[in-house]
């Protein structure tokens, strides 16, 4: 009940009696148990009016479906024979985050030796206006 073991419902039973004495401890306990038993009315009340019991005995949204799809035992997968460049891929020699690091720099190099080389001119581009006019 609530994960309270039978040692730890001893304690608090023990600490409820010191703190509200024996005398008013029957009282207490009665009060506790009509609460419940209100609690456990109102929660039947409840359930019997929002018909939430006859719900989840339909089950529309396919729930008991998609539990069974889930415990269902998964078949074996064929074995994958990986090529030595695959395995060069998943095992770097200098490890994964190093090699990604190292290949994103490169990446970015290229892109800005490419980005200069379309932005340098050419030799057999038109000559500037200073060189036309002298």
């Amino acid at each position: 009940m609530f994960g309270i073991g039978s040692g730890e419902l001893l304690m608090i039973a023990l600490v409820v009696l010191i703190a509200v004495g024996p005398k008013r401890m029957p009282d207490l306990m009665k009060a506790v148990g009509k609460g419940m038993r209100d609690l456990r009315k109102a929660s039947s009340d409840l359930r019997k009016q929002s018909g939430i019991d006859d719900l989840m005995r339909e089950d529309p949204l396919g729930v008991r479906e998609l539990e069974r799809e889930i415990r269902r035992p998964v078949a074996p997968s064929r074995k994958v024979q990986l090529t030595a460049d695959d395995r060069a891929a998943e095992a770097p020699v200098e490890g994964v985050d190093l090699a990604l690091a190292r290949a994103r720099v490169a990446a970015s190099e290229n892109a800005d030796a490419a980005e200069n080389d379309a932005a340098a001119p050419t030799a057999d581009a038109a000559p500037a206006e200073d060189e036309v006019a002298s």
